[in-house]
C-alpha cells in the first residue's frame, strides 16, 4: 500500500462516502468537495477522495434534475434565431418555401434528408432534429 493509498484510506474517516439519497446528504458532499476545491494545494489523496465525491454528486444531480433532450422543433427555432436565418433562408435549404411553412408550426415533420440538411448547416448532431 503506497502512502497515498493510506492518506485516500485515512480521509474515509471522517466520512465514509456512499450514494446520495437526499438533500441533506448531498449539500454534505458538495460542501465537501467545495472545501477541497478550495484548497490551494491537496494531496494525490484529496484529489483522489474529490474524484470520488464528484462522481457521487454527479450521479445525483443527474437522477434529481436530467437534462432532457430539447423539442426539435424549438431547437430549430432557436437556432434559426441564433444564426439570424429566416424562413425564406430555411425554405432555400429545405428546398421549397411550402415544406418551410409547414415544418415551422409543426403541420409537417422533418424528413431524413432535411435533418441532414439542417444538421450540416448549423454543425450539429442530427440527434437534435430527432
Amino acid at each position: 500500500m503506497t502512502a497515498t493509498d493510506v492518506a485516500y484510506k485515512e480521509l474515509f474517516v471522517e466520512d465514509l462516502p456512499h450514494a446520495i439519497h437526499n438533500e441533506r446528504e448531498y449539500r454534505r458532499y458538495l460542501a465537501r468537495a467545495e472545501d477541497l476545491l478550495d484548497k490551494k494545494s491537496r494531496s494525490a489523496a484529496e484529489n483522489r477522495y474529490l474524484g470520488l465525491l464528484s462522481v457521487l454528486i454527479e450521479r445525483c444531480e443527474e437522477e434529481r434534475d436530467p437534462i432532457l433532450p430539447p423539442d426539435p422543433l424549438e431547437a430549430l427555432k432557436e437556432l434559426m434565431a441564433a444564426n439570424g436565418m429566416s424562413q425564406a433562408a430555411l425554405a432555400t435549404l429545405l428546398g421549397s418555401s411550402g415544406i418551410a411553412s409547414e415544418v415551422l408550426p409543426g403541420k409537417r415533420s422533418l424528413s431524413k434528408t432535411h435533418i441532414r440538411k439542417l444538421s450540416e448547416a448549423f454543425s450539429v448532431s442530427t440527434e437534435l432534429f430527432v
